[in-house]
């Protein structure tokens, strides 16, 4: 948490910096009314999920959008994503598809641009960050979130680089259905050619130094496409959280399967270099030898032992999650409670 002091400083920078909209085509069609212009599809949604309770959006705009925008999953482990992902833009969309990824989906930005070998991730640009309108009033005076925002656009900037893209884009409803291919290149020509930052990020994301402050793009888009594993190794082994950035397993079977698929591989490869030392002791050159019969005992109880240990880790594992889960829905379900939920 930052203290007064420190907010103070934080405003005090929003307001030297006065940041502006990167762009100011509309694209969205909008409609004339009492107050003025106003978007004729809604900018924002009628709800967010906040920490298990559903919110109106309405209600709070501002929290609505640093929920919206988070990236302290991701910002938290900067110093690891060197291991995780490569310092460039994001290949664009039919990239992706070549590459054998199924576009899946995620209204999470800390899941944005994050891929397994079959599967990436992509968060659906909203409508709110195609108005130049609401940038002004909603981003431009908040450094953070416009630091997220602007690197979130920038990232479908790459994204959409061919007409074979924006079809794409729009098919997958990752764009509003309004938004044109003519209207899109105005808008990428506008948001390039008026920013320098623009063009040093789609260059070279990681060309800014990592003290500089006043980048209005958030350190997470200085990487392109994170892959999850090493995210799920770097949080289960220097975070210690056991299930991981993104656990695959949505199930206690799941896991049980995954787990004994790898444990039966092995089984399966103890089992092959057992009997290649068993011939090899049968053979008259090795017989003898007594590297080869320590090597052949050593390894005979690493036989014994490693599925034994490797089934021990699974159960110690399994009862973590367990645990975890347990005294996690014990915790919302107090808190339900206290709000009056009959749970």
């Amino acid at each position: 948490m930052l203290g007064e002091g420190a907010l103070e400083m934080v405003d005090s920078a929003e307001k030297e910096l006065s940041l502006q909209p990167p762009f100011r085509t509309e694209l969205l069609r909008s409609v004339s009314g009492p107050a003025g212009e106003s978007p004729l599809i809604p900018l924002l949604p009628a709800t967010y999920r906040s920490r298990f309770t559903v919110r109106l959006v309405s209600a709070d705009v501002h929290a609505f959008l640093q929920s919206e925008l988070d990236l302290s999953r991701l910002n938290r482990i900067h110093k690891w994503l060197w291991m995780v992902g490569l310092p460039s833009s994001p290949r664009s969309l039919h990239v992706q598809r070549l590459k054998g990824r199924e576009i899946v989906l995620a209204e999470q930005l800390d899941l944005h641009l994050v891929w397994s070998p079959t599967r990436v991730f992509i968060k659906p640009l909203p409508r709110f960050l195609l108005s130049a309108r609401f940038w002004q009033r909603d981003l431009c005076p908040h450094y953070q979130l416009y630091q997220s925002a602007f690197g979130f656009l920038l990232s479908y900037v790459a994204l959409v680089e061919r007409e074979v893209d924006y079809q794409m884009a729009v098919g997958l409803g990752l764009l509003p259905a309004e938004i044109t291919w003519p209207g899109w290149l105005s808008l990428v020509e506008e948001i390039v050619y008026n920013s320098s930052v623009a063009q040093s990020y789609l260059s070279n994301p990681s060309s800014y130094p990592s003290s500089e402050s006043h980048v209005p793009v958030n350190p997470r888009f200085y990487y392109g496409e994170l892959r999850l594993g090493r995210l799920n190794w770097i949080y289960r082994l220097g975070l210690g959280q056991p299930r991981g950035y993104m656990s695959r397993c949505t199930t206690y079977g799941a896991f049980i399967r995954d787990n004994i698929n790898s444990l039966i591989t092995l089984f399966a490869y103890t089992t092959i270099v057992l009997s290649a030392m068993q011939v090899g002791l049968s053979t008259a050159f090795l017989q003898d030898s007594y590297s080869f019969g320590m090597a052949s005992y050593v390894f005979t109880l690493f036989a014994i032992l490693a599925p034994l240990s490797a089934i021990v880790a699974i159960i110690f594992i399994f009862l973590v999650i367990f645990v975890f889960n347990l005294m996690r829905t014990l915790r919302v379900r107090k808190k339900r409670r206290q709000q009056g939920a009959g749970v």
